[in-house]
């Protein structure tokens, strides 16, 4: 494939924002066994970025900054987003 000058992407992040990332980082954690790696949390609380890795994988994930338009999925009801786990043996 030819080189069109722009850089290689080597990795992709999915970023999720959540109604409680405090409570989604404690699930990540328990269900799936992923290590934080990194919480910025604000003086309230609210988290405004977070890192888990799952195996090899990121996810970053903060709260939802409403005033930004920033928003969960829970407001619309829905999400465009889906999250697919590949795992040798579910259930181990």
């Amino acid at each position: 494939m030819e080189d069109s000058g722009n850089p290689v992407i080597k990795d992709v992040y999915p970023y999720l924002r959540v109604r409680d990332a405090n409570a989604a980082i404690d699930f990540y954690v328990r269900a799936f066994g992923a290590t934080e790696r990194f919480r910025l949390a604000e003086p309230s609380g609210r988290i405004g970025h977070a890192e888990l890795t799952i195996g090899p994988a990121t996810i970053m994930l903060s709260d939802e900054y409403p005033e930004y338009g920033i928003r969960g999925p829970e407001p619309t009801g829905r999400t465009p987003v889906a999250i697919h786990l590949h795992a040798e043996d579910v259930d181990t």
